[in-house]
């Protein structure tokens, strides 16, 4: 069997680890020029389901480095509002050494590449593919193409595979934006924050639809680009940012930065303090997009995991967990000669929970109505 995965990412990745172990014939196609150019990391909580999966896949060394690079556990979820009044705080048992709780994304994708040099491909930008009853054929937009017996869109959220796959799939903009950043932890910055900030995940909210989430990210191997930070998360409607789509996406760094300065002015003291102390240059701005329905179809060659799929908000900490089950079952899939329709239908009855579930939350925590 030959498989080829598009897209990079933490699932692609996950997948790729499972069936390079089992020795299937795989390659992964990533747009990206090299593994280095998306080197803005961000914290992403690893759930048990999530452990599950990379235990699954991958193999011990790699297992290793994910576990070396890995962020220290914390211990703590808290909300609170504008002026650091504790809204509401759920504590947990502090995980063992070897646990992997939250991860920083640039740091985890490359420790998910160990082993792949002779598997992994970059400036691949996908453009097509033909069913055959062979398999399929994939062409890229620099003309090259390729052939396999099975393809899997791990391309994310705009997937160019599940366009051609399923053209009616609707991907919802739930009208929220994000501007990341990170505050570098120093000696100064440590003394500063307010405690539960260097334990786990906090969100504050001024409750208008302003909201600002923090996240401490304390390595334990930090990558050579740059070391421990506490992740920043401004979250609103462009109305509640005061900018249009337009102006946001086109901004420079340390303008997008100073959004989340204005929009907090009248916060708690420590909260504009940290905000103060952040990396300007770091900021970057996403939009929040979702679907409703996960969808179903059939194919005997061609696949999707991930936000390729189901993307879903984040407000469930729950999408990229759900995209390393998925490549956990698919893996399973294809190195037991199971059906794709076998993993599609259990994908799909998977995610739809996760997506609803971070539908409602996103709606409480954003202040938002998503219409279903």
């Amino acid at each position: 069997m030959k498989v080829a995965i598009m897209g990079a990412g933490i699932g692609g990745l996950a997948l790729a680890q499972g069936l390079h172990k089992a020795g299937v014939d795989v390659k992964v196609f990533e747009r990206d020029p090299s593994p280095r150019h998306r080197n803005q990391g961000y914290r992403i909580h690893i759930s048990p389901v999530g452990e599950e999966a990379l235990a699954a896949v991958l193999p011990d060394a790699v297992r290793r480095r994910v576990i070396a690079t890995a962020t220290h556990p914390g211990d703590l979820v808290a909300g609170f509002d504008s002026q650091l009044q504790v809204q509401f705080e759920q504590q947990f048992p502090v995980a063992g050494p070897d646990a992997v709780t939250s991860v920083d994304r640039y740091a985890f994708r490359r420790a998910l590449m160990t082993g792949l040099d002779d598997v992994l491909e970059f400036g691949k930008q996908f453009d097509s593919y033909v069913e055959t009853p062979e398999g399929v054929e994939i062409s890229f937009t620099d003309g090259t193409s390729t052939s396999a017996d099975v393809l899997v869109g791990a391309d994310g959220v705009g997937s160019g595979v599940r366009a051609q796959l399923l053209p009616e799939q609707d991907v919802l903009d739930i009208g929220v934006r994000c501007i990341y950043g990170k505050v570098p932890l120093t000696t100064n910055v440590r003394e500063l924050a307010p405690p539960p900030f260097l334990r786990g995940f906090c969100f504050a909210s001024d409750g208008a639809g302003t909201g600002l989430a923090f996240g401490p990210v304390v390595f334990r191997e930090p990558p050579a680009e740059y070391g421990d930070y506490l992740m920043a998360v401004l979250t609103g409607t462009n109305e509640v940012l005061g900018t249009s789509d337009d102006e946001l996406f086109t901004m420079p760094p340390a303008d997008l930065w100073s959004i989340v300065t204005r929009s907090t002015t009248s916060w708690h003291p420590s909260i504009r303090a940290l905000v103060a102390a952040a990396d300007p240059d770091a900021a970057i701005p996403i939009t929040l997009r979702t679907c409703i329905e996960v969808p179903t179809w059939s194919s005997d060659h061609v696949t999707l995991l991930g936000d390729a799929v189901h993307p879903m908000t984040p407000a469930a900490g729950a999408g990229a967990n759900t995209a390393l089950w998925d490549a956990a079952r698919l893996s399973k899939a294809l190195t037991t000669n199971e059906a794709l329709s076998t993993y599609q239908q259990a994908m799909t009855t998977n995610a739809q929970a996760a997506v609803t579930e971070s539908l409602h939350n996103a709606e409480r925590l954003f202040h938002i109505s998503i219409p279903v």
